[in-house]
């Protein structure tokens, strides 16, 4: 996904390439280490679908509980902060809950190679203060 930090002087198109290849990072780190009976759809592989999530992984058979993973990239490591849209926010805080992850890539242009993180339950991190809301104007 989008949220991709820059700095100031980063166009929408940079945004967006450094985000896709996040997504692709994650999209593949998935398929390497997800049991073969588990599938990831890239919503995003062929173009922005502007959906809540950027994978989706779920059985091969398509039973079983579906995990929703936002995909959240910058380019430096110390770019600790990134945009969640409304629509994310809506999608991964419903009832009944949905399993939504996030994956935060940070150092996408570093020299020693992008660190991923990831927040497992949203909304447990941001009621126990591990992870916190910010609003900008």
């Amino acid at each position: 996904g989008s949220g991709a930090g820059g700095s100031g002087g980063d166009t929408r198109a940079e945004l967006a390439a450094v985000g896709r290849w996040g997504e692709a990072l994650v999209y593949n780190l998935l398929l390497a280490t997800l049991p073969p009976s588990r599938r990831v759809d890239w919503l995003n592989q062929e173009a922005e679908t502007r959906a809540p999530y950027d994978l989706m992984v779920c059985d091969r058979g398509g039973s079983g509980v579906r995990e929703f993973v936002e995909v959240k990239t910058s380019r430096y490591y110390d770019h600790n902060v990134f945009d969640l849209s409304y629509f994310e926010w809506e999608f991964l805080s419903r009832e009944p809950p949905v399993q939504y992850r996030i994956y935060r890539v940070s150092g996408a242009a570093e020299a020693a190679g992008p660190r991923v993180s990831v927040i497992h339950d949203v909304l447990r991190a941001v009621k126990e203060g591990s992870a916190r809301l910010c609003l900008a104007i």
